[in-house]
């Protein structure tokens, strides 16, 4: 190594992360191929193709694009979720996929098709938060630490299948990752304390979530300064109380967020008042839990914990939870005597302790507790506290690193001991995703005794949609279509992937059913025995032998 230029090792991280960026886009975008479309990505779909639209336009008449009554127009489809994500699928979309021919523009044929493009930004941005967490914990602790950083978040079943979707719940963890980073590093930078401000704003811009965040690490800096004034008896300098990196998230992040949603622009204050209201008072949706339908708050209090226990492989919970124990105890004790150089600009110099767990704790349990409360409503289930995780893969690597620090083994042992546990701890979410990497909402952990486990103790087997390979039929002409959403549907026609002579029909009409197996659509299933006069169901898709969907018809 001592051969070896400075410019490569200061060059070999980097490339690493965009080789692991890279490889993670690649294979979600190849894998999420058989991957059927969730409800929610047919209205994405809709509004991504009409908000690029408008980008086209942009380019190409700005003036008669910049009209309000234009703009609006295009960004009033699902104008209640920020704009950031869908429009930069629907550019994708615009430019590497393929679509059917409009009146006002013959068929495109591009690289994938149209719905694969669209999902490419958000593969892309799961592909960056693996590059950043290899980095976070290639500074800490090795290239192994960064490997396992990475494959801790990513080779989660739950996240690899969001990751794949045309959706904003991995991308808003990478984005909040890319922030909590840039405040470590503005903490002794100026520069990163201007552009910590700048990253949250684009943080926002991709789902409300990041709405959090300022206040998450202003609670973190003030912790910092009673832990410094409790191990040293000294006060910090007043001008390191209220330091650039949040006055940055506090000026800069709004004006970036409202420059990146187009509907903002006018009716500020209005149309950020129904913003906040959709969210407040979302729309409910059917969870099964222990055998139990919920479909309004409150829910049980320890329904993400367990859920967490359920999807999460114990062996990253038991690591993350020691790398928290072992950092926090250095946190907690650590001494601060290097006051005299904080400021305004350098609220934390490198003389100062900087309290890594105190601050992946803090954004790791806050996602979870905020979906504990009563008052929150039902929403999709742990995509919701994706967020929670890239923090869980930091503390994984913090564990890593004491390990190896308290073994002290021989360097022949360690070079082989190193890379095999690796493998150990990637292997559950790894050999998870392998099994059914379509399916990632129905795969549980084996601490809940995986899908079958899971259905015994009544969990949630999926919701969304989307698990349809293989089931729809080629002979009736009708079919009713249960929860997949319309949307859904004819995204699959303009893309040749749904069978011709199939038409969405009521149950009442129609030759053939779908249905998704979830506990409140027992009434649906007991309707479609009822009309084709069978409790068999011609097909069914299962994973580990638990029905996920079926499809019913009449005896031939």
């Amino acid at each position: 190594m001592r051969d070896v230029p400075g410019w490569v090792r200061k060059l070999g991280p980097l490339l690493g992360g965009l080789l692991i960026a890279l490889v993670v886009t690649t294979a979600l975008s190849v894998s999420h191929r058989s991957t059927g479309y969730v409800r929610d990505e047919g209205i994405y779909f809709q509004a991504s193709r009409s908000y690029a639209a408008w980008v086209d336009r942009l380019v190409r008449q700005p003036g008669k694009a910049l009209r309000r009554e234009l703009r609006d127009r295009h960004f009033a489809p699902n104008h209640e979720h920020p704009a950031l994500m869908k429009t930069l699928g629907g550019l994708s979309a615009r430019w590497v996929g393929s679509a059917p021919a409009q009146e006002d523009r013959p068929a495109r044929t591009g690289l994938m098709p149209e719905g694969a493009a669209m999902r490419l930004p958000a593969q892309l941005a799961a592909g960056i938060g693996c590059a950043l967490l290899f980095l976070a914990g290639f500074r800490r602790a090795g290239v192994l630490a960064g490997m396992l950083a990475a494959g801790c978040f990513i080779l989660l079943p739950r996240v690899w299948f969001n990751a794949g979707l045309h959706a904003f719940d991995v991308p808003v963890a990478t984005a909040i990752l890319a922030v909590v980073l840039a405040y470590r590093r503005a903490q002794s930078s100026a520069l990163w304390g201007v552009l910590v401000g700048v990253l949250l704003g684009i943080a926002i811009a991709v789902k409300h979530n990041a709405l959090f965040v300022g206040p998450l690490l202003a609670t973190h800096h003030g912790l910092q300064l009673l832990l410094d004034r409790a191990r040293s008896g000294r006060v910090a300098p007043r001008s390191s109380w209220i330091p650039l990196p949040l006055v940055s998230m506090m000026v800069l992040a709004p004006l970036v967020a409202w420059l990146c949603w187009p509907w903002m622009w006018a009716d500020t204050l209005p149309r950020l008042q129904e913003y906040f209201d959709f969210h407040r008072q979302h729309s409910w949706y059917n969870m099964e839990f222990l055998g139990r339908n919920y479909n309004q708050p409150p829910m049980p209090i320890g329904y993400p914990l367990v859920m967490t226990l359920a999807t999460v492989p114990a062996v990253l919970l038991v690591t993350g939870a020691v790398g928290l124990l072992v950092q926090g105890r250095d946190d907690v004790f650590a001494r601060a005597d290097g006051h005299a150089n904080a400021s305004f600009w350098t609220p934390r110099p490198a003389s100062l302790p900087p309290r890594d767990a105190l601050l992946y704790g803090l954004f790791a349990a806050f996602p979870i507790a905020l979906i504990s409360l009563p008052s929150t409503p039902i929403f999709g289930g742990t995509k919701h506290w994706i967020t929670a995780y890239p923090f869980l893969a930091l503390l994984c690597a913090e564990a890593w690193c004491r390990l190896w620090r308290l073994a002290n083994l021989p360097h022949a042992r360690r070079r082989w001991m190193q890379p095999a546990l690796v493998v150990a701890l990637l292997a559950p979410g790894a050999v998870a995703i392998r099994d059914a990497p379509t399916l990632g909402l129905s795969q549980y952990a084996p601490l809940a005794g995986g899908p079958r486990g899971a259905a015994r103790l009544g969990l949630n087997r999926g919701f969304w949609g989307h698990a349809i390979s293989g089931v729809l039929p080629e002979g009736p002409s009708r079919i009713h279509l249960h929860d997949l959403h319309e949307l859904a549907r004819r995204q699959y026609a303009r893309e040749g992937r749904w069978p011709q002579n199939l038409e969405p029909a009521p149950l009442r009409r129609a030759e053939a059913a779908l249905l998704f197996h979830e506990l409140h659509m027992t009434t649906h299933e007991v309707d479609a025995w009822n009309r084709f006069g069978t409790t068999a169901p011609q097909v069914v898709l299962e994973l580990d032998d638990v029905p996920l969907t079926s499809l019913y018809a009449a005896p031939q």
